[in-house]
């Protein structure tokens, strides 16, 4: 492709598209041009550094992966849409693994830009749990609980670690975990309100 051609857009769409078929979360530059048949330089021309291009491929990943999470509550409420969250995540993850490697690798970048770029997908999270009885604390401890959850299950399967009971479906093995954390969820809502109820 002539380098006249190139946009912020199509870079960043090639290099979404390498992350996608190879399941490889790093950026490289190199690959990136040979692929779009142009010089290693000519993409700084769109680009001040490899790190902003990190940034908008870091965009794009959260944007996809926070549209499909809202598109999948749709219509549902509380545990209905906790439960479509949990799904829709999952997949996600296992339908995208160059990607949602790299939405997980932003944390770890110490870096602010990024992380704020990340932060619609927490804000999801939290808006799910809002729905509940729970002050902003309990929210916070929720999330987290949640969030680590789907993803424990994400990277235990990437690593092939449930190779044994192989007649057990995995999936089932997800789904009950969901449903004890939403268990455990309205166990806490019930016991604030019972102690609520004391204090009167």
């Amino acid at each position: 492709m002539p380098s006249k051609k190139l946009s912020k857009q199509r870079i960043v769409e090639e290099a979404v598209a390498y992350i996608s078929e190879t399941g490889n979360a790093e950026i490289p530059i190199r690959e990136i041009s040979r692929r779009l048949d142009v010089k290693a330089p000519s993409l700084y021309n769109h680009f001040s550094s490899t790190m902003e291009l990190r940034h908008a491929v870091y965009q794009y990943s959260i944007d996809k992966f926070v549209t499909v999470l809202r598109e999948s509550v749709v219509g549902k409420t509380m545990d209905d849409a906790i439960i479509a969250f949990a799904e829709s995540y999952h997949d996600f993850a296992m339908e995208n693994r160059g990607l949602y490697t790299l939405i997980m690798s932003i944390p770890s970048d110490d870096d602010e830009t990024g992380n704020s770029i990340a932060l619609p997908l927490l804000d999801f999270a939290v808006s799910l749990l809002s729905e509940y009885d729970l002050d902003c604390r309990s929210v916070a401890h929720w999330q987290r609980v949640l969030r680590a959850l789907l993803h424990g299950f994400v990277s235990q399967e990437y690593l092939g670690y449930f190779y044994h009971y192989k007649d057990v479906d995995v999936d089932d093995s997800r789904r009950m975990a969901v449903r004890c954390f939403l268990d455990g969820l309205h166990e806490e809502i019930d016991r604030a309100h019972a102690a609520n109820l004391d204090g009167i």
